[in-house]
């Protein structure tokens, strides 16, 4: 028994130390030293599926869904689950990808060069006076929930063919209510599964979004999904959080028309 309790005690006195602890060594870690991850479908041409590219994944096949950061992988039928925080739309500018690719910079939605950019009918692009190609990106940031239950701030980017899975995204939160009352995005968690999409052009993997759990109304408060939400809604909003621009190997793919979404 006394040993019992000896160990009892080591291990507490050991839990008081890491808590004491907790958080060292990252106090000049800010915003510019982060790396906020994107969640995107592998597609045919994914540099992942390529052995022969630094950022091959083993295992990992077109259609599956991977962390830009950690290079998680899941089956895109069983799909991640994701608790929505908050929704941006971005505008960046891209070199064609026949001129090399690559991105440029984050535009202002209400800057001159975007609102006289013009749709090129030829390539089906948006193209800016310089020649450079204008994108529309629909950010949601969320946090994945992983069967363990940690949470994981990312980011699932949408455009072109996907911006209408975002707007039905969009659509379906903001019909949630409770005695009349709109609720927060993060209320729902949703399943982000992956379907093989296509046209005459080619095919890749679309989002396929359900809603899946609620929180209770008598957990709301205290909920640890409410609680983290908020905490990054926060830190959103007040600008304390920036994202680098999405990686090429999710900015581009199949094609850099409005038939592909990417």
């Amino acid at each position: 028994m006394a040993k019992n309790g000896n160990g009892k005690a080591a291990l507490a006195a050991a839990e008081a130390a890491f808590a004491e602890d907790a958080g060292m060594g990252y106090e000049e870690v800010d915003k510019e030293h982060l790396q906020i991850p994107f969640i995107s479908p592998l597609q045919a041409l994914s540099p992942q599926l390529k052995k022969n590219d630094p950022a091959f994944i083993s295992g990992a096949s077109q259609g599956n869904i991977f962390n830009t950061v950690t290079n998680q992988v899941w089956d895109g039928d069983e799909g991640v689950v994701v608790l929505p925080v908050y929704f941006q739309m971005k505008y960046l500018e891209f070199v064609p990808r026949m001129q090399g690719g690559g991105f440029v910079s984050e535009l202002s939605p209400d800057s001159a060069e975007v609102r006289n950019a013009v749709r090129d009918r030829d390539s089906g692009m948006t193209l800016l006076a310089n020649g450079n190609e204008l994108v529309n990106s629909a950010q949601h940031w969320v946090q994945l929930v992983h069967d363990d239950g940690a949470l994981e701030s990312a980011i699932i980017d949408m455009k072109k063919t996907q911006l209408s899975r975002s707007r039905r995204w969009n659509s379906l939160m903001m019909s949630q209510n409770h005695n009349g009352q709109r609720m927060p995005p993060w209320c729902n968690t949703y399943l982000l599964r992956t379907v093989e999409d296509g046209n005459d052009k080619g095919s890749w993997y679309s989002w396929v979004i359900t809603q899946k759990d609620r929180t209770p109304i008598e957990e709301y408060a205290t909920s640890p999904l409410t609680i983290s939400a908020k905490e990054l809604h926060s830190t959103i909003k007040a600008g304390a959080l920036q994202i680098a621009p999405p990686a090429p190997e999710v900015s581009t793919g199949i094609t850099l028309d409005d038939d592909a979404p990417f």
